[in-house]
């Protein structure tokens, strides 16, 4: 397999993407068929993709790699992405919501965390790194934001809501991949896109609480500032020791 991902990097990425992307299907159909409530699955399937993420990078000899257990460089760029995971609620305030589904969807939240970061950033990344930052960057993105049109199972967007969603969400990974290229640890990143995602959550502006949607605008402004930052960072990554790394997990 790591000989394969070495030699072909492009297919290994896009093939991986779509075992992780069809990991929730079934799923999703036995629950449809059962005619079953869907909102455990909000749970159950972080759960099973963030397995699936971990079981990749362990088999491959990756977590290290994709940041689990190193040591956090250059900390400092991390007041952007935190300062944006306020803006909800900052802009909107809070909505009622009761403490248990409050604590299901933290829960829910954090392993989704672990599940996108995990695959996005530990796995598409270093299966792309060798290709060069930049295209490591924008292609881990496009599947990212592809990936996630899985959510049209729980909720339900117009074509304007998903083109902005998409948008969001590849700015996101575009920023995150940037993020995890400068500080080469994975666990903040997991736990501001949990503080980013609980954010909209108990705003009402996202998730299956919205009261009001949040503005087209603010999610284009966001949009660009996230890429604009995620450039201005990632300028002084040098991928010299994350391709030794690489190398050397291949010989093992």
């Amino acid at each position: 397999m790591k000989t394969f991902i070495k030699n072909h990097p492009y297919i290994s990425a896009i093939l991986l993407f779509i075992v992780d992307s069809l990991l929730p299907v079934p799923l999703v159909i036995a629950f449809k068929l059962l005619n079953l409530d869907l909102e455990p699955l909000r749970l159950i399937i972080p759960i099973l993709m963030s397995i699936f993420a971990i079981g990749v990078l362990y088999y491959l000899g990756w977590l290290k790699i994709a940041g689990f257990g190193k040591k956090i460089r250059d900390i400092d760029v991390l007041w952007f992405p935190l300062v944006l995971a306020f803006v909800p609620v900052v802009l909107f305030g809070t909505v009622e919501i009761a403490a248990n589904l409050v604590f299901f969807y933290l829960v829910a939240l954090l392993f989704t965390g672990i599940s996108e970061e995990g695959f996005s950033r530990g796995i598409i990344i270093n299966v792309m790194i060798p290709k060069g930052k930049w295209v490591a960057l924008l292609f881990s993105a496009v599947l990212f934001g592809v990936g996630h049109f899985s959510n049209l199972f729980f909720e339900s967007f117009t074509v304007i809501q998903m083109i902005e969603k998409i948008w969001l969400t590849i700015s996101f990974a575009i920023l995150y991949g940037a993020l995890f290229l400068r500080i080469r640890n994975i666990w903040p990143l997991i736990i501001i896109h949990m503080m980013w995602d609980f954010s909209f959550l108990i705003s009402g502006t996202g998730g299956p609480f919205t009261v009001v949607p949040f503005p087209s605008y603010i999610h284009m402004i966001i949009g660009a500032l996230s890429i604009a930052y995620a450039i201005y960072i990632v300028r002084k990554v040098n991928t010299t020791d994350i391709l030794i790394e690489l190398k050397s997990s291949s010989q093992g």
